[in-house]
């Protein structure tokens, strides 16, 4: 029995969750879900866009029919991000720090995150944007 528990455990970690390696951002991602005070919400059109590359990252979305952006780096250290924001159309973010652990999931393909501002919890999944076009594992965090 304790043999098809850890073969039961060790798959899981494979194939599951995981978290963040040296690597794992490169690339662009899409929101693809999100939710506040674990009330979800419908991801807005266009959907944000965040790219991350050689420890800087930007993300890009629309509010209001206005687009805005922040732009800064992002350092790895012991599966946590911590990105530091360098410029952004909304200017008092600007120096703003905010640190999450990703949770990756098998493909490295997608992840999620959690951040408690205090104030309101958010949680958000993304999805790297060449999944339009290769096979990326589909997980959902919620019933539709």
């Amino acid at each position: 029995m304790k043999i098809i528990l850890l073969i039961l455990l060790t798959f899981s970690s494979h194939t599951f969750a995981h978290s963040a390696k040296n690597g794992d951002f490169l690339g662009t991602w899409r929101l693809v879900e999100f939710a506040t005070d674990d009330q979800y919400q419908d991801v807005p059109t266009p959907t944000p866009i965040k790219m991350y590359m050689n420890g800087e990252f930007i993300i890009i979305f629309y509010l209001e029919n206005k687009m805005h952006f922040n732009k800064g780096t992002y350092v790895l250290e012991n599966g946590k991000v911590t990105e530091t924001i360098l410029a952004s159309s909304t200017e008092s973010l600007i120096g703003e720090k905010v640190t999450f652990k990703p949770n990756f999931m098998g493909d490295k393909n997608s992840f999620n995150l959690k951040i408690d501002f205090g104030d309101y919890k958010s949680f958000e999944r993304w999805e790297k944007t060449h999944c339009d076009v290769v096979k990326c594992a589909e997980i959902r965090t919620r019933n539709n």
